[in-house]
């Protein structure tokens, strides 16, 4: 991958910390009811990828996967100082080879990134994804 130190790897390969990934949820703004406990649970659950500065985790992606025809891409984030290297690319073509053989993968984003999506090969539907969000 790209720069001196810069790395995308899969979490089965290199483990990604837990509260390395609530780090960068907080820069987004995103997820802030998340424990350590929940995202450790959620990296043991299903297919992940960390982006890498040297020891520093700059980005991330993960799959929920049934683990034979279907898997849906959530939380693809990446650092601020580390965007327009090309590490969301990396991390979704790394998360796509982990996701090898399955017949289909969606990934939920914001309408402003479905120029990126599409030049990795991912079509807008017209399904419409709803949310029913429960309150912790």
């Amino acid at each position: 991958m790209g720069g001196a130190g810069l790395t995308v790897e899969p979490h089965r390969i290199r483990p990604i910390p837990p509260d390395s990934v609530l780090r960068l949820f907080a820069e987004v703004g995103w997820w802030p009811d998340r424990t350590a406990g929940d995202v450790a649970a959620v990296l043991g659950s299903g297919p992940a990828v960390g982006a890498w500065d040297g020891d520093q985790l700059v980005g991330f992606a993960r799959a929920i996967s049934d683990g034979r025809v279907r898997a849906y891409i959530e939380d693809v984030v990446v650092a601020g100082s580390h965007r327009q290297a090309g590490l969301g690319r990396a991390l979704i073509e790394t998360l796509n080879a982990e996701l090898a053989g399955l017949d289909v993968v969606s990934v939920f984003f914001h309408r402003d990134l479905e120029g990126f999506y599409g030049s990795l090969g991912y079509v807008p539907t017209k399904q419409v994804c709803a949310h029913l969000r429960r309150p912790r």
